[in-house]
């Protein structure tokens, strides 16, 4: 009789654990969304330079605010935050990666975990961004300025117009973690052909180039930022597409062949 009770104590803490375990892998995949969602509106904060409109020293700027006096010094922990950025964004999507990343990690968390590492390298890109304060130009004619805040605009909701195409769920990693959480066999990810995508083949690549671009001053800072992150969509673009068309064969060289709508 010992020996069943010792048995079904053992039982009831191997499910416990088992639940405890299944907890903290969906905790683990919605916190990436959750502290997404704050750190991509700081972004956009960034690249507003809202931070020039109050304090500087409150919150940093892609164009100005503390930081060193030595515009190479400056130029050079940008591009390193720039390739950091572009590094984590390109080398954790390839195909060679997921699955060298299988090896010591189930697929269900390998979206997560790209969501989570995107959000320290942008964190980190905000916080330690170094403003080169030498103007290149400063729209002062309202029109000018409402054209340039409209196309800012117009980028931020090109980029979640994009990623709701796509389906913000699958693409942030929840819908991988809800599977594994719910017992559920993995499903493989169709070719996105709709919303958007029906008219742009990367429409969250064109949505992030207008916000970096977009704005009414433009510093030197600035200008860096937005020329390391259009090299890194160019090259982005060639190994995502390369990628789509080993996955999807016929079916993605058939969709880059249609008549635009």
């Amino acid at each position: 009789m010992a020996f069943v009770q010792v048995e079904r104590a053992l039982r009831l803490e191997t499910v416990q654990a088992a639940r405890l375990v299944r907890f903290a892998g969906l905790l683990y995949g919605v916190g990436g969304v959750a502290i997404m969602c704050l750190v991509w509106p700081l972004f956009g904060a960034f690249l507003s330079n809202a931070p020039r409109l109050a304090a500087p020293w409150l919150a940093p700027s892609a164009d100005v605010g503390l930081g060193l006096e030595n515009p190479v010094l400056a130029a050079l922990v940008d591009a390193a935050l720039i390739a950091a950025f572009g590094l984590q964004h390109s080398l954790m999507a390839r195909a060679s990666f997921k699955r060298w990343c299988g090896v010591i990690l189930a697929p269900a968390f390998q979206r997560a975990t790209y969501v989570h590492a995107a959000n320290g390298v942008l964190l980190a890109l905000i916080s330690l961004w170094q403003p080169i304060p030498i103007e290149l130009w400063h729209a002062h004619h309202p029109v000018l300025r409402s054209i340039c805040w409209g196309s800012f605009a117009l980028g931020w909701i090109i980029l979640l117009a994009g990623a709701l195409s796509f389906g913000v769920h699958e693409l942030l990693g929840v819908r991988q973690v809800l599977d594994w959480y719910r017992n559920r066999p993995p499903q493989a990810l169709p070719l996105k052909t709709q919303g958007l995508y029906r008219w742009l083949r990367h429409p969250m690549y064109v949505g992030v180039l207008l916000a970096v671009w977009a704005t009414p001053y433009m510093t030197i800072g600035h200008a860096l930022l937005a020329t390391g992150l259009t090299l890194y969509v160019l090259i982005a673009r060639s190994y995502e597409e390369r990628d789509l068309r080993s996955a999807y064969g016929r079916a993605y060289q058939a969709w880059c062949a249609r008549p635009s709508p």
